[in-house]
């Protein structure tokens, strides 16, 4: 059996890394004396068997509840590998219910590209990850939460709360605040089920005002390589803010905007000032 990277925080949570290569995500796991609970099922079989083996290999007990943080299909095509009690909001579980029934051949997917409910970058990348979907099982959540619920695993607790935001509206997160650690999945990141990204401030600003509501220390997104510290949450979530508010004043001056944003704003490493300026400038009027 080859090693499989499994990453730890404290006693009580580990996590498998994102693969870019096929959109994995990243995997949460929450032990506790009594359930063990997984957050997000994987993109596929395969997927939740590294998971396994993972776990085995560090010695975890295998996960006993499932949560779902939203519906994108890199988070729940591995669920019917798990068929395990499933918690997520009541979107969440209206739309995988809805995946559970729709056809996955190639050809179907084409066809959602050309008329818009699919993205090119998901057909792409689910083709990658699955050739052949033949025997494809999607299962559907099944205990949904309105607002938020608590999950007691024995010692420590898994708060689960809907948020939102533009990435996708049924979007949840899990805190364990005996840890103070966050996964916040993909809520944080632009919508991308549309012809192009964007953010809206009117569902962006007051998911940045309740995520730094939590008493916590360490976040962990669905698809960055590292855990983020609050103060890179705060550094991330003030350029956000920042890029909003100066498209705001100079409206659909691009290049005035990109100028501002290299002059003013404190720019991570990886930030393009015109991508940001973008997903905003698309954003304006939605």
């Amino acid at each position: 059996m080859s090693s499989v990277i499994l990453n730890r925080i404290g006693n009580h949570i580990a996590w498998l890394p994102s693969d870019h290569s096929t959109d994995r995500p990243v995997l949460g796991v929450i032990s506790g004396k009594r359930d063990t609970l997984l957050v997000d099922a994987g993109n596929s079989p395969a997927h939740v068997r590294l998971l396994r083996q993972a776990l085995a290999q560090a010695h975890i007990a295998p996960p006993t509840l499932l949560v779902l943080t939203h519906w994108h299909w890199d988070h729940v095509f591995g669920s019917g590998a798990l068929d395990l009690p499933t918690f997520a909001s009541h979107e969440t579980r209206r739309v995988v219910a809805e995946m559970a029934q729709q056809d996955w051949s190639d050809a179907a997917l084409d066809a959602r590209v050309e008329n818009g409910s699919e993205i090119a970058f998901g057909r792409d990348m689910i083709k990658a990850e699955l050739p052949d979907r033949t025997g494809l099982v999607i299962c559907p959540p099944t205990i949904a939460f309105t607002d938020t619920v608590d999950v007691d695993l024995g010692g420590v607790t898994a708060q689960i709360t809907h948020v939102g935001g533009d990435h996708a509206s049924d979007s949840s997160i899990v805190y364990i605040p005996e840890d103070k650690v966050v996964f916040l999945s993909d809520c944080l990141y632009p919508a991308i089920y549309a012809p192009e990204r964007y953010y809206t401030p009117t569902h962006l600003f007051p998911l940045i005002d309740q995520l730094l509501s939590y008493d916590a220390d360490i976040y962990l997104t669905g698809h960055q390589d590292a855990p983020l510290s609050r103060a890179e949450i705060i550094e991330w979530t003030t350029l956000l803010k920042t890029t909003s508010q100066i498209v705001d004043r100079l409206k659909d001056d691009r290049a005035a905007i990109v100028d501002e944003l290299r002059r003013s704003a404190k720019l991570l490493p990886d930030d393009d000032p015109g991508e940001l300026a973008d997903l905003f400038l698309v954003g304006r009027g939605r």
